[in-house]
C-alpha cells in the first residue's frame, strides 16, 4: 500500500509553506526493534508573523529596561545571583550550575519507538504543540522510512517513543502525515488533570435539539478548506498599525450576538444553513479606546 494513499490523511493537513526549512532541529537515529534508520527533523510550523510590541515609556518613547533588583540591597550584579527552589513559603534551596548539570541527559541521538497504538487510544490534550517533520538522511534511509510509514499507514497505528531533543527527554508520537512522518512532542501524563465536569446525563437521540444539532453538523461536514482559517489575530494587528501609521481610522468590532435558548439557538442557525434566516440578534459592544502613537 503507498502510504501517500491513504484515504483521509492528507486532507487532514493544512496546505504547507513554500518557504525553506534551513537547518534541521535534530538529527538521529531511529530505532525500533533492530532497525535503525537515519533522520532529520525539521520544524512542522513557522513562528507567528506578528510584529514585535514593547513596553516604552510614555514621555519619551524609549523601551524600558528591567534591572535585577534585590528588594533589601536594591541592584544587583549578574555575578552575585544564583537560583534557587522553593520548598517551602519563602524558603530555597541553592542549586549550582555544575549540580544541574549533571541531571541533564546526555546528548543521545536516538529516537526509540516503543509501542505502537490506534489513533483513537491518544487523547489530544497531551500534544504539547511542538510538531517537527521527519525526513530520511540521505538515499540509505529512504527505504527503511518508506517501509516504516506504509506499514503504519496499512495498520492504522501510531508510535509511541522517547527521545533528547532541546536537552530534555521528551515522550514524542511519530505518525503517517502525507507522504512523511511527523513528530509530535507530548506532556508527561502526569501533567495532565482530570476534567472537574462531572458526569452528564445525555439527551434522548430522539428530542427535537439533537434532530436540529445533527442537521448543522452534517450541514458543516465534508473537506476542510483550510485556506480560510488564517491567522486573524497577527492581520488584524497588522492591520491596526498599518492605520495607525497612515493616520486612518481604525475599524471597530463587529457587535456581539445575543445569547438565545438553546431551541430557538438551534432553529436559526438550522434555518441560516438553508439560506432564509433573519439576522439574529446582537447587542453592541463600547468602542475600544485608541492607543497613543509615540514619537
Amino acid at each position: 500500500m503507498n502510504a501517500a494513499s491513504s484515504p483521509d490523511l492528507a486532507d487532514t493537513l493544512p496546505p504547507g509553506a513554500a518557504a525553506p526549512f534551513g537547518r534541521p532541529s535534530w538529527s538521529g537515529l531511529l530505532q525500533f526493534s533492530l532497525v535503525g534508520i537515519p533522520l532529520k527533523a525539521y520544524p512542522a510550523v513557522r513562528t507567528r508573523d506578528v510584529p514585535s510590541g514593547h513596553l516604552l515609556h510614555a514621555d519619551c518613547g524609549q523601551r524600558l529596561r528591567y534591572a535585577k533588583h534585590c528588594p533589601v540591597h536594591g541592584a544587583v550584579d549578574s555575578a552575585a545571583i544564583v537560583r534557587g527552589y522553593e520548598y517551602g513559603p519563602g524558603r530555597h534551596v541553592v542549586v549550582e550550575p555544575d549540580e544541574l548539570d549533571q541531571l541533564r541527559p546526555a546528548q543521545d541521538k536516538a529516537l526509540r519507538l516503543e509501542r505502537f497504538l490506534a489513533p483513537a487510544q491518544l487523547d489530544p490534550v497531551l500534544y504539547s504543540g511542538r510538531s517537527l517533520y521527519l525526513v530520511p538522511d540521505g538515499p540509505a534511509a529512504e527505504p527503511g522510512y518508506a517501509v516504516l510509514l506504509a506499514a503504519l499507514v496499512q495498520r492504522q497505528r501510531w508510535a509511541l517513543g522517547r527521545m533528547v531533543l532541546g536537552g530534555h527527554r521528551q515522550i514524542v508520537l511519530v505518525r503517517p502525515a502525507g507522504a512523511a512522518l511527523a513528530l509530535q512532542v507530548l506532556h508527561s501524563p502526569e501533567q495532565v488533570r482530570s476534567c472537574p465536569l462531572a458526569a452528564l446525563r445525555l439527551p434522548e437521540k430522539a428530542g427535537e435539539e439533537m434532530r436540529l444539532a445533527g442537521l448543522l453538523i452534517d450541514a458543516a461536514a465534508g473537506t476542510i478548506d483550510w485556506t480560510a482559517y488564517r491567522d486573524q489575530a497577527a492581520q488584524e494587528l497588522k492591520a491596526l498599525i498599518e492605520a495607525k501609521l497612515a493616520g486612518q481610522p481604525v475599524a471597530t468590532l463587529e457587535p456581539e450576538r445575543a445569547i438565545l435558548p438553546l431551541l430557538q439557538a438551534l432553529q436559526q442557525s438550522v434555518a441560516a444553513q438553508n439560506g432564509h434566516a433573519a439576522a439574529p440578534a446582537t447587542r453592541t459592544k463600547a468602542p475600544r479606546k485608541r492607543a497613543r502613537r509615540t514619537a
